[in-house]
């Protein structure tokens, strides 16, 4: 196991709450890829592996004591699994997979969606929306947006920002999430 991660994992188990504050963030360097990559193979759905793994760090951050006897990364993601990742990867299925319940009947009632306002837009009045809920935006979370438009990488994004890889994928996460909000909005106060 990498010393880090180690390290980490020895401060985010003891009882000064300091020091565990301190740890936290090596810890969810060291294991973000892993968990992400993980929880990835059981979803598909990223914005849905993320959701999950914010509520294991808050888990995990509430609770470490099941971490305490972790002996390799192994263990570690193992551990994580059982006690952290299970109970809410299961709310997760049920959620995605409800519709599977359904008898035959219900399937063959079942009615398409109807086309949002996006997809009834043109090109210049996206464009324009979008302009306009960019400006909206916090000024940190419009830089990340932008240069991730522009198709920087992450790390490149993270170097401009003075911030982490894992911080910017949040940042435009939630960017992108509020994004969407405020061209709804924007779009329907403009019908």
């Amino acid at each position: 196991m990498d010393r880090r991660l180690q390290n980490a994992l020895k401060e985010l188990t003891t009882c000064d709450v300091e020091r565990r504050r301190r740890a936290m963030e090596p810890f969810v360097r060291a294991t973000f890829e892993s968990f992400i990559r993980y929880l990835y193979r059981y979803l598909g759905n990223e914005v849905e592996c993320e959701d999950i793994l914010e509520d294991v760090y808050a888990d995990i951050w509430e609770d470490p004591g099941h971490l305490s006897f972790v002996a390799s990364e192994r263990d570690l993601l193992k551990t994580v699994y059982m006690y952290y990742m299970r109970n809410r990867l299961r709310q997760v299925y049920r959620r995605l997979n409800r519709h599977l319940s359904l008898s035959q009947n219900n399937l063959a009632n079942l009615v398409g969606p109807e086309l949002g306002v996006f997809e009834t837009m043109s090109q210049s009045e996206l464009r324009q929306t979008l302009h306009v809920s960019l400006g909206k935006l916090k000024s940190r979370e419009r830089t990340a947006i932008e240069l991730w438009m522009e198709g920087l990488s992450n790390r490149t994004i993270a170097n401009d920002l003075k911030t982490t890889v894992g911080a910017v994928k949040m940042l435009k996460f939630r960017a992108i999430l509020k994004l969407k909000k405020l061209m709804q909005e924007s779009s329907t106060e403009e019908n």
